[in-house]
C-alpha cells in the first residue's frame, strides 16, 4: 500500500524555518510497521507541483495536516485530490480536524480524521486498511456512516512513552536537505527541530496547546534525545538544534542529564529552545549556556500584571525581569514574544509592556499579533459563552476572528502600531525602527512574507 503524507498547505509558498516535523514522526511510525511513506512540504510546495506528484505516484491512502489557520487551502487541496486520485483514502489530522471532525467531512471527501495524537492510531489505520479490517475498531478515529452521521471510535489514550516514538522520516521528502530552511536567527545553518516532550504544564487563556495535547506533560528520556541529536548532527547534516517543545526545561533534572550528555558523547553544537520565565533560574541557564545554548525565547506576552492574571500567565513583571536578567548574566539571548488586545487592554498597558521591554532588553521582540480567537483556548470558549462566535465560524468564513468584544480592529491595530513604535525606540537604533516599519507593511500586506528569506530576523 502506497502511503503519501502532506503538511497543511500555504498561500504564500515561500522557505519555511523549519521542515513539518509532525508529518516526518508520522512516516518514522509508518515506516516503523513497513511502509515506505513518500512525504510533501505543503508550505513549501505549491500545489500544482503536489497534484502533479500524487498524479504520479498514485498514492493508495493520503494523509493531510490540517490547521484552523488557513485550512482553506486545505480544503481547496482535497477537492483537487479528488481529480488526481479520486480512488486513494483520504485521512485529516492536525489541531483542527481533531476540534472540528464534523466540519471536515462537510467540507472535503475525507474517509477518517484522526483525532489528536497521531503515531499509533496511523499505524493502526494503516495496518487494518492494509488487512481490509473494521475501521470502527480502530481507537482514535472520526468517521461518517452511509447516512452522513459522524462518530468517534474509542478515544485513544497518549502515548505513556514518548521514547517508543521512531525518529523522524526526513528522507521521505524529495531531495531533503535542512539547508532549504531559514532555521532560526543566531544558530548556524543547518537548523534542525527536536520535539523532545508534549503537553504544558501551564494553561494560558489564548494558547490551545492543552485543548490538543492534555493538560498533562509527558517528556522522553535524555538519552532518547541524546540519540536524536547525534544522529541529526552525524547523519543528517544538521550544525543546530532548536527543541520545538512548549516549555523545553519543565523537569530540570532532565535539563541537566541532557547537558551532561552531551559533553559526556562530546557533541559540538549550538542550540535554542522556550521555555516560561518561572521554569528557568541563573544557576539551570548557566548548565545550558555551558553546552550550547545561546538563545531562549520566552512568552511575555505583556508587561501589565493585570493584563499577565487576566490571561492566567501564571507570571508577574518581576518574574519576566529575574528570568531575562538571568539569561543576560550567562550569555543566552534572550527573545520576547509579545500580543495585544487581552481582556483589559488599554494604551497604558501597551505603555507598561514598553516600558518592560526597555528594561529586559530581549535580542528580538516577536510578534505583536493581536489576539487571536483560536478554538480549544479560554478565550474562544469565553466568546461563545458571550454569544461572539460559534463553531459554525468555521464553516462558513475562512478567517480567524480578532478578539473583538472590548474594540473594534482599527483600535487594536494603533494598540499593536503603538506598541512596535515604542519597542523600536527603546531599543533606539536604526536596524530597529526599519524592523518596525517592515513589520507595518507585513500586517497591511501578508504576502511581503516573502521577504523573510532576505531580513529573517526582522519579522520574528
Amino acid at each position: 500500500m502506497k502511503v503519501l503524507l502532506i503538511s497543511h498547505p500555504d498561500k504564500i509558498h515561500q522557505k519555511a524555518d523549519f521542515p513539518p516535523v509532525g508529518i516526518a514522526y508520522l512516516g518514522g511510525a509508518a515506516r516503523s510497521i513497513g511502509f515506505e511513506p513518500m512525504l510533501i512540504d505543503g508550505g513549501m510546495t505549491p500545489v500544482p507541483e503536489i497534484l502533479e506528484r500524487i498524479r504520479n505516484h498514485q498514492p493508495d491512502l493520503i494523509g493531510v495536516t490540517c490547521w484552523t489557520i488557513n485550512r482553506e487551502t486545505v480544503w481547496d487541496l482535497c477537492a483537487r485530490l479528488k481529480d488526481v486520485a479520486p480512488a486513494a483514502f483520504l485521512v485529516l489530522g492536525g489541531s483542527h480536524s481533531s476540534l472540528f471532525p464534523a466540519h471536515v467531512f462537510a467540507k472535503t471527501h475525507a474517509s477518517a480524521v484522526v483525532i489528536g495524537e497521531g503515531e499509533e492510531t496511523f499505524k493502526e489505520l494503516l495496518l487494518t486498511l492494509q488487512n481490509k479490517g473494521d475501521l470502527s475498531k480502530v481507537n482514535g478515529l472520526a468517521l461518517k456512516k452511509a447516512d452522513g452521521t459522524v462518530y468517534l471510535t474509542e478515544k485513544r489514550q497518549r502515548i505513556a512513552d514518548l521514547d517508543t516514538v521512531p525518529m523522524p522520516y526526513y528522507k521521505g521528502f524529495k531531495d531533503f536537505d535542512f539547508n532549504e530552511y531559514l532555521g532560526f536567527p543566531v544558530l548556524p545553518r543547518p537548523v534542525a527541530p527536536i520535539i523532545s516532550s508534549r503537553g504544558c504544564v501551564f494553561d494560558c487563556s489564548y494558547c490551545s496547546s492543552v485543548s490538543f495535547w492534555g493538560n498533562s506533560w509527558r517528556g522522553r528520556s535524555a538519552e532518547n534525545i541524546l540519540d536524536e541529536i547525534e544522529w541529526l548532527l552525524k547523519e543528517m547534516g544538521a550544525r543546530s538544534i532548536y527543541f520545538f517543545d512548549d516549555n523545553f526545561p519543565v523537569r530540570k533534572e532532565r535539563v541537566i542529564e541532557v547537558c551532561d550528555g552531551i559533553k559526556k558523547r562530546n557533541l559540538n553544537f549550538l542550540w535554542a529552545c522556550c521555555s516560561h520565565v518561572k521554569l528557568v533560574n541563573r544557576e539551570l541557564l548557566q548548565k545550558m549556556r555551558d553546552c550550547g545554548c545561546i538563545s531562549i525565547d520566552f512568552g511575555v506576552e505583556s508587561g501589565s500584571n493585570k493584563i499577565l492574571k487576566n490571561i492566567n500567565k501564571k507570571q508577574t513583571r518581576e518574574d519576566i525581569e529575574a528570568a531575562f536578567s538571568a539569561a543576560h548574566a550567562v550569555g543566552i539571548s534572550p527573545r520576547a514574544y509579545l500580543m495585544v488586545g487581552n481582556k483589559g487592554e488599554t494604551a497604558e498597558t501597551i505603555d507598561e509592556t514598553i516600558d518592560l521591554i526597555g528594561k529586559i532588553k530581549p535580542r528580538s521582540s516577536i510578534g505583536a499579533q493581536i489576539l487571536l480567537l483560536l478554538p480549544g483556548t479560554q478565550e474562544y470558549r469565553s466568546a461563545v459563552q458571550n454569544n461572539f462566535v460559534t463553531d459554525d465560524y468555521w464553516l462558513k468564513t475562512d478567517t480567524v476572528p480578532y478578539n473583538l468584544q472590548e474594540y473594534n480592529l482599527k483600535d487594536l491595530t494603533k494598540f499593536r502600531i503603538r506598541l512596535m513604535r515604542g519597542v523600536a525606540r527603546k531599543k533606539g537604533s536604526l536596524v530597529a525602527m526599519i524592523g518596525f516599519y517592515l513589520k507595518v507593511l507585513f500586517y497591511r500586506y501578508p504576502k511581503l512574507a516573502l521577504l523573510r528569506s532576505y531580513v529573517p530576523d526582522l519579522f520574528k
